[in-house]
């Protein structure tokens, strides 16, 4: 189906609602090692551990491949909510994915940040 087809947003939606079901996430991250949020083509994983990434990140990245999906590595970045003392690493590495690292992005119209503080997101509003 061709990009600008009435029906190629409906059609993506089934299929990515279908991807992340198969991810198998339910619950949230207080109760689990990862955790899914997607909205139409944005997709954030949540992790409490770089093995954990790694593993959703393989079952993502192999479900998508199921239904001709491809992950954009050049909008894929990752961020580490910070304690004090934590050493930064600025790439991470996934088979042949490179995610740079970011101190904030912007999700759905909220920013997010690596000290898992607010202010910015207050300053902007």
């Amino acid at each position: 189906m061709r990009q600008g087809n009435p029906l190629s947003a409906t059609t993506f939606n089934l299929i990515i609602d279908l991807v992340i079901k198969k991810l198998n996430l339910r619950g949230d991250i207080s109760l689990k090692l990862t955790q899914t949020v997607a909205y139409a083509d944005d997709v954030a994983l949540l992790a409490r551990s770089l093995k954990a990434l790694k593993e959703i990140f393989h079952k993502l990245q192999n479900e998508a491949t199921l239904v001709e999906l491809n992950i954009n590595k050049d909008k894929s970045k990752y961020m580490k909510i910070k304690r004090k003392g934590i050493k930064d690493i600025t790439h991470l590495k996934i088979d042949n994915f490179t995610f740079d690292n970011v101190e904030n992005f912007n999700y759905l119209g909220s920013t997010l940040n690596a000290d898992n503080k607010m202010n910015t997101q207050i300053a902007e509003k």
